[in-house]
């Protein structure tokens, strides 16, 4: 089958390694000129962690494991509030299936287990498409009119693919009421004063993380409450937005404000899931984030698109000679988990960004509490980490 895959990310690398090893012709197009770098911590666990299993991909995600000593909360002065030792949480909680990387590290895995590299053209985009029963005709940024049985898009919340063949963005994407930034910095975590620790500042409506990456750079994630949708989302509009709504806090916040003006690439976007039925239009489909976006909240969108990746394989690999079928398979079988994990994002919006202090204080008893015996099964739930793929 002749498959073209619209977005080099999680999503459409997961794709594109499953497909290969089925034998299937797939071709994957990334608008960006090479793999888009580190960007911000993730943690991965739940479906997609059973699926790089199945893979035999643990091996290599050990090893960009980034592991810490503690989860510490202070207030907006710097001053520790609660903490979690780091290995009681992830056996716990997780089983001790759990890792956290680099968002860019897992793309860099998933592209380095490719049957073969050149399956992945960059700088290209699909700007055009037509279908009938039979196929599609995708039309790429260079001109070519590549004929395929099926167009993916993988290419994110803000997906192309999406508007050619379901419509405006403004039907699917829900803004859930908060606005985030991240970038990494080259500097050890002990010039932040961190440590091995990931260490997490919040004040009523504003939280501000910092990540250790082994001992050479640290990450950092920016979250507080606004409502609308950000048309700018720039650098340079991020460190606007950095200065005026956190210039105000202390600890390790100033000099990570110092550190941005040097910073290259700031992610900067509002915290969005997407929510739409279904997500296929004849020989097109949607992956990952463009139809299935839980939100950065939920903790699993790298995973789910791991999983989704993985069931959209073995529904095609199921129905060779019938695509409709095929992609029946995949919403049906995927579609109760991703409704779970999106329900799981909204209500851990509030416990990620407490509104008052009120909120706040009873957030660090939740999660002091987070390792107790009989708290660990009501959290579990909560997040929605005992999700599992069958089959």
């Amino acid at each position: 089958m002749r498959i073209v895959i619209c977005g080099a990310g999680i999503a459409g690398l997961s794709l594109a390694g499953c497909l290969g090893r089925d034998g299937h012709d797939v071709l994957v197009v990334e608008r960006s000129q090479r793999l888009r770098g580190g960007s911000y911590m993730i943690d991965f666990f739940g479906p997609g962690f059973d699926v790089a299993e199945r893979l035999g991909l643990l091996p290599e995600l050990e090893a960009i494991h980034d592991p810490v000593d503690r989860l510490v909360f202070t207030d907006e002065a710097g001053r520790e509030r609660v903490s979690v030792p780091y290995d009681r949480l992830r056996r716990r909680l997780f089983q001790n299936r759990h890792f956290n990387f680099l968002r860019g590290e897992l793309e860099r895995v998933l592209f380095g287990a490719l049957p073969a590299r050149k399956v992945v053209q960059f700088g290209l985009t699909v700007v055009a498409m037509e279908q009938d029963r039979d196929g599609v005709r995708a039309t790429l940024s260079d001109g070519r009119v590549i004929e395929a049985d099926l167009l993916v898009g993988a290419d994110g919340v803000h997906s192309w693919v999406r508007g050619l063949a379901f419509g405006a963005e403004s039907r699917f994407v829900r803004d859930l009421g908060y606005l985030t930034a991240a970038f990494t910095i080259d500097e050890p975590p002990e010039a932040f004063g961190i440590g091995r620790d990931v260490v997490t500042m919040t004040a009523p409506g504003h939280q501000v993380s910092v990540y250790p990456i082994r001992d050479t750079g640290v990450a950092t994630f920016f979250l507080r409450k606004a409502g609308g949708l950000f048309r700018d989302t720039s650098s340079a509009a991020a460190r606007r937005e950095l200065e005026v709504h956190y210039g105000d806090l202390g600890g390790f916040v100033p000099k990570l404000l110092r550190a941005s003006e040097s910073v290259d690439q700031i992610h900067f976007d509002t915290v969005s899931q997407v929510v739409m039925r279904p997500w296929t239009a004849r020989r097109v489909v949607l992956l990952g984030d463009a139809a299935q976006c839980v939100s950065p909240l939920a903790g699993q969108g790298a995973s789910m698109a791991v999983a989704a990746a993985w069931v959209l394989s073995e529904a095609l690999r199921a129905h060779t000679e019938d695509v409709a079928d095929a992609l029946v398979q995949y919403e049906e079988r995927l579609r109760p988990m991703i409704d779970r994990q999106q329900r799981a994002g909204r209500r851990m919006a509030k416990w990620f960004v407490p509104e008052n202090h009120l909120a706040l204080m009873a957030r660090d008893l939740a999660t002091r509490a987070a390792v107790w015996p009989f708290v660990t099964p009501l959290l579990r739930h909560q997040l929605a980490v005992e999700a599992r793929l069958a089959g």
